[in-house]
C-alpha cells in the first residue's frame, strides 16, 4: 500500500480544496495518471499517482487539504483493499458505544471515513441511523444527508400547522427561469471565475456625440473589443478537451438584450471588420426582435465573446456569471458624472462609466485581464482611437 500524498504545488499556501475526483473510488489507476483536481488560491492543479495501484480516497470533494498529507491510498490489488476495509470495520466494532454491536436489525456497523465520523460524533448521529443508509462506506456526504433530515424532521410539524398559511406566498418558478438556474448553477459549479473593471473617461465619447455621431457607447465598445482580438485571442476561444481552447476567426460578440421579455445574447458578427453603422442598425433590430420575440434562427450562433449590459442608472459595477462554453464575459456599466481635479488643482466634473470582465481563471489570469480592460479604456478615451473605430 502507497500513500497517494499532496505535494507542495507553491510556498504561498498551506494547503487547498480537492475540488473533484477524476477515479472513482475503488477503480485502478495507472502511473502517470491523473486521480484529482485540487485548487489553490492562484490555479487549479492536478494530482497525479506515482504507481499503479488501487484507489481508495480518504477524503470527499471540497475537502481543505493540507500540502504533504495523503488524500488517498494505493493498494497493489482489489484484493488487499478489501483487507484493509474489512480490518477498518473490525476495528469499528471493536470500539462501538456500550450496548450496540454488528449483529443489530439494521446490520454491520458500516465502514465511516474519518470525516464522517467527526461529523456523526458532532450532531449525534447514532449507529442505527447509519445502518439505516444501507451504505458499506459511509462518507460526509451521506451523514450530512442525516443532519438534514433530522432537521426537516423537527420542522415537519411546525410547518404542516403554518402551511395554509404560507401557501399564498409560494411562487413557482417559470420555465425560462428554471432554465437560467439550471445555467447558473452549471456556471458557479464549473468555472473558477476572477473579475476585473476599470473606469473609463467618456469625456472623448462625448464630443462625438455632440457632432451627432449616429452611435452609442455600445457599439463603440464593441469595436474596441472586436479591435482587440489579434492582440486578446484567448478572450475570444471556446474550452475545448484536455486543457484546450479553439480561437474564434472571427470577433462575434454576443450583445445582452433585456426589454422586458426575457434575457437574449443575439451575436454582431464580425464586429471587427463591419461598419459601426451596421452594427448600431442590427442592435436595434434585435430590441426589436426581443420585443416581439421573432429572431431569426442564427442570431446566437458562433458567439465569441460576450458584452453584458448593466445601463440602469445609478449602476457601478456589475459581475455576471460566465458562460459555459466561453472564456469571459464583459460587463458596461452605466454612465455618470465623478468630479475630478485639474492639474491646477481646479475641480470639474466629467462623464464616466465602467468597463468590467469576469473570467474563467482556469484560461485567463488577472494580468491578461488588466491588460485588455486598459487597452479598450484607451481606445475609449482618444478622439483619434474613437474615430478610427467608427471610421
Amino acid at each position: 500500500m502507497r500513500e497517494l500524498l499532496l505535494p507542495k504545488f507553491n510556498n504561498n499556501d498551506e494547503g487547498c480544496v480537492l475540488v473533484d475526483w477524476a477515479v472513482e473510488d475503488g477503480d485502478e489507476v495507472f502511473a502517470d495518471e491523473v486521480v484529482a483536481e485540487v485548487e489553490t488560491a492562484k490555479a487549479l492543479e492536478e494530482l497525479v499517482a506515482d504507481v499503479d495501484g488501487v484507489l481508495h480516497r480518504l477524503v470527499e470533494v471540497g475537502a481543505q487539504c493540507e500540502f504533504g498529507r495523503p488524500v488517498g491510498l494505493l493498494f497493489d490489488s482489489h484484493q488487499e483493499r478489501d483487507d484493509y476495509l474489512a480490518n477498518l470495520a473490525s476495528a469499528d466494532v471493536g470500539t462501538a458505544p456500550e450496548g450496540e454491536d454488528e449483529d443489530h436489525d439494521g446490520g454491520p456497523e458500516p465502514i465511516l471515513s474519518d470525516a464522517a465520523r467527526t461529523l456523526a460524533q458532532d450532531h449525534g448521529i447514532r449507529s442505527e441511523q447509519l445502518r439505516s443508509l444501507g451504505k458499506r462506506v459511509v462518507k460526509a456526504s451521506d451523514v450530512q444527508r442525516l443532519i438534514d433530515q433530522g432537521v426537516m424532521d423537527q420542522g415537519a410539524e411546525s410547518a404542516a400547522a403554518g402551511a395554509a398559511a404560507d401557501a399564498a406566498a409560494v411562487v413557482s418558478l417559470s420555465t425560462r427561469q428554471r432554465a437560467v438556474a439550471a445555467v447558473v448553477s452549471e456556471a458557479h459549479r464549473t468555472i473558477p471565475a476572477a473579475f476585473a473593471a476599470i473606469a473609463v473617461d467618456l469625456t472623448a465619447f462625448r464630443a462625438t456625440r455632440g457632432g451627432g455621431a449616429p452611435y452609442g457607447l455600445v457599439e463603440l465598445l464593441v469595436k474596441a473589443m472586436a479591435a482587440r482580438q489579434a492582440d486578446f485571442p484567448l478572450f475570444f476561444a471556446t474550452p475545448g478537451a484536455d486543457h484546450t481552447l479553439v480561437l474564434a476567426s472571427d470577433a462575434n460578440v454576443g450583445v445582452t438584450i433585456d426589454v422586458g421579455t426575457g434575457l437574449f445574447i443575439p451575436v454582431l458578427r464580425d464586429a471587427a471588420r463591419r461598419p459601426i453603422g451596421d452594427l448600431a442598425d442590427d442592435l436595434m433590430d434585435f430590441r426589436v426582435s426581443a420585443l416581439r420575440q421573432n429572431f431569426r434562427g442564427d442570431a446566437f450562433a458562433d458567439e465569441a465573446i460576450t458584452l453584458s449590459l448593466h445601463n440602469d442608472p445609478d449602476i457601478i459595477l456589475a459581475a455576471p456569471i460566465v458562460h459555459p462554453g466561453r472564456t469571459c464575459v464583459v460587463t458596461l456599466c452605466a454612465e455618470r458624472s465623478e468630479v475630478a481635479l485639474a492639474e491646477d488643482g481646479t475641480p470639474f466634473t466629467r462623464p464616466v462609466t465602467t468597463v468590467a470582465v469576469t473570467y474563467d481563471h482556469r484560461y485567463l489570469n488577472g494580468r491578461d485581464a488588466v491588460r485588455f480592460l486598459t487597452a479598450v479604456k484607451q481606445d475609449l478615451e482618444s478622439a483619434d482611437a474613437i474615430a478610427r473605430l467608427a471610421g
